[in-house]
């Protein structure tokens, strides 16, 4: 994982390599035709890249962002968004939790969560799940379990007290939606040959690299002072 910024540098520098490497050849070059009685009358060759065009696959892993997020109730919404995750835990899981409704909203404790939920709000957080694991959700769990006319040992309640709690947390993260964004850095990937990239739509940097030069020029003044130019060609 590498920063966008980070990895243009690299190219640059690799880039800038390529040309020194090139011009210290032209030099080497130069003295030889110098030396031979022949080639001295010839023109050096000598090769640049006045401009470099690069297109490169790469793939988002992270990206760093503020995001406002604002956390909406809907009652009717939030029921049916655990009512269909409950339904799909008991298919997997052989399980028998009971659907809510809106009267298993009106327990203290629930109602206790969701205030404190709606008092966050408009606050800049990375992940609603920061926020959704700092609570406790034991006694809000108690609250939406139903009476049951059968009996349940003690193993299989502690599962299903397990699994609604993950439900809970689910839904109430669902509840989120981001107002506003603030995109601090981009980390992508370079190495596109995964097997399990294969088939992903993958982003492409097309860079093109025109080539500037410039020199040093040291002079000295009518005092006599030294002074360093930076020439731009």
């Amino acid at each position: 994982m590498i920063k966008l910024s980070d990895y243009m540098d690299y190219l640059n520098e690799e880039i800038v390599q390529a040309r020194k490497k090139a011009d210290e050849q032209a030099v080497i070059m130069a003295k030889k035709y110098a030396k031979d009685p022949y080639l001295k009358y010839f023109r050096v060759p000598r090769f640049s890249m006045p401009s470099v065009k690069l297109s490169i696959p790469v793939k988002i892993s992270e990206l760093d962002s503020d995001t406002s997020y604002k956390f909406k109730m809907d009652n009717t919404e939030f029921i049916k968004d655990i009512n269909t995750r409950i339904e799909k835990v008991n298919k997997e899981k052989n399980l028998k939790l009971v659907p809510i409704n809106k009267e298993s909203l009106e327990g203290n404790n629930m109602k206790r969560v969701i205030a404190d939920l709606e008092k966050g709000n408009s606050k800049v957080i990375n992940k609603p799940n920061d926020t959704i694991l700092k609570i406790d959700f034991k006694k809000p769990v108690l609250d939406l379990i139903k009476i049951k006319t059968f009996n349940v040992s003690a193993e299989v309640a502690s599962v299903e007290n397990a699994e609604l709690e993950k439900i809970l947390k689910e839904s109430l993260k669902n509840r989120y939606k981001p107002i506003s964004s603030k995109l601090n850095d981009i980390y992508f990937d370079p190495n596109t040959s995964d097997e399990k990239d294969k088939g992903k739509i993958l982003l492409t940097l097309n860079v093109e690299m025109v080539e500037e030069g410039i020199r040093i020029h040291h002079a000295t003044d009518e005092k006599g002072n030294k002074i360093e130019e930076i020439i731009f060609e």
